[in-house]
C-alpha cells in the first residue's frame, strides 16, 4: 500500500482557510487541531486575559480539515443562539409528522416480512397467520 505525502504547507493552508471561515461567521470562534480527540475543531473562545484559566471550548469537530464553505454551513446548521426558534420549529414539524404517520400499512408489511423469513429459513410449519401487536 502506498502513501501520499502531503506537504505541511498545504495542510496549514487548509487550516488557515477554515479558521478564516469560522472567524467570518463569528469573531469569537477559532479553528484548530484538538489533541485530545484527534479532530479538527471549531472552538468558542473563552477569554483572552492572561488571568483566564479557561481553555477554548470545542463546539464542532471534523475528521479532516474542511473546506471553508463546509465550516460555515455546519456552523449555521447548529447555531442554536441565532437560529434557536427556527431549529425548534423544524423539530416540532418533524415530531408532528411522526405522530401523524399512518401505521396501518406497517402491520401488513411486518406480517409479510415474517412470512417471507419463515419461508426462507425452510420452516415447514410456517404460521398462516401472524399476530402483530399494536395499540388497536
Amino acid at each position: 500500500m502506498s502513501q501520499i505525502w502531503v506537504p505541511p504547507s498545504h495542510r496549514h493552508r487548509g487550516a488557515i482557510e477554515a479558521r478564516k471561515a469560522a472567524q467570518e461567521y463569528d469573531a469569537n470562534l477559532d479553528f484548530g487541531f484538538n489533541e485530545e480527540t484527534q479532530q479538527w475543531c471549531v472552538y468558542l473562545k473563552q477569554g483572552t486575559m492572561a488571568a483566564s484559566e479557561k481553555k477554548d471550548f470545542p463546539i464542532l469537530g471534523f475528521r479532516d480539515i474542511p473546506a471553508p464553505d463546509e465550516v460555515k454551513r455546519r456552523l449555521y446548521q447548529s447555531d442554536a443562539f441565532r437560529r434557536g426558534l427556527e431549529i425548534m420549529d423544524d423539530l416540532q414539524r418533524h415530531n408532528d409528522d411522526l405522530t401523524t404517520y399512518d401505521h396501518s400499512d406497517a402491520d401488513g408489511q411486518t406480517a409479510e416480512a415474517f412470512a417471507w423469513g419463515f419461508e426462507k429459513m425452510g420452516h415447514p410449519n410456517a404460521p398462516t397467520r401472524i399476530f402483530v401487536p399494536g395499540d388497536k
